[in-house]
């Protein structure tokens, strides 16, 4: 299933409307999804949540696990999830947003099955305006954009303290056989042990220990994701 994205507007996209039941088929062959700093404490009882490293940027990026092998997503099951938690990613579609100079740009993929002009919730009013329904889903992709700048400030610090670190996980199948996962980033428990006192205390101050522990006991739950 391919997307087809546009920017919303109140006069060609007057008529639209968005089924209550959302088809999220388009997330079936991805095996991970970005998570904000703010999701880990939900999202660590659904996915187990690491690091990537962007090859070219050096970038790094906090990830929901959905399966050990790409093009696929072991916690879906006919078009529906079956996780208990849903990165803000999903809880957006089928809207998506873009941010630039401070502005959230919204758009919508015309390709998904829910939307049409026949479903349940309105997205503009007779008189062009927003519905309370699209406001709820701005609110979510504001909310979104000023979790991003949090994740970006709070890796800034796991980086200025050497705190992540490439890790391999061993994943051990039912039939005994032994997988080795490579090209993650997980954060070094024993350095963060290591850390200057002002600079724990600091870390207790901002609310870092919860996020960096949820985050490490999310990694128990890479059985989830395997192949069966």
């Amino acid at each position: 299933m391919t997307t087809h994205y546009v920017s919303l507007n109140n006069s060609i996209h007057r008529h639209l409307k968005v089924n209550n039941i959302v088809d999220y088929k388009v997330f079936e062959n991805m095996h991970m999804l970005p998570l904000q700093v703010q999701e880990f404490m939900s999202a660590a009882t659904s996915f187990p949540i690491i690091f990537t490293k962007n090859a070219q940027t050096g970038e790094f990026l906090p990830v929901a696990i959905t399966s050990l092998k790409e093009n696929s997503n072991k916690l879906m099951i006919n078009g529906r999830w079956i996780s208990r938690y849903l990165p803000i990613q999903v809880q957006l579609y089928p809207f998506g947003a873009s941010y630039t100079d401070n502005k959230i740009i919204i758009g919508i993929d015309l390709n998904n099955s829910s939307v049409s002009e026949i479903g349940d919730n309105s997205l503009f009013t007779t008189d062009g305006d927003n519905t309370a329904y699209l406001n709820t889903q701005l609110e979510l992709a504001s909310l979104q954009a000023n979790y991003q700048e949090m994740t970006r400030h709070f890796i800034s610090i796991l980086i200025q303290h050497d705190l992540l670190q490439p890790r391999t996980l061993t994943v051990n199948a039912q039939d005994g056989t032994k997988t080795n996962i490579n090209g993650i980033y997980t954060v070094d428990e024993q350095k963060m042990y290591e850390l200057e006192e002002v600079v724990m205390l600091d870390f207790a101050k901002r609310g870092f220990y919860s996020v960096i522990y949820a985050h490490l006991c999310s990694l128990s739950l890479i059985d989830l994701v395997m192949g069966k």
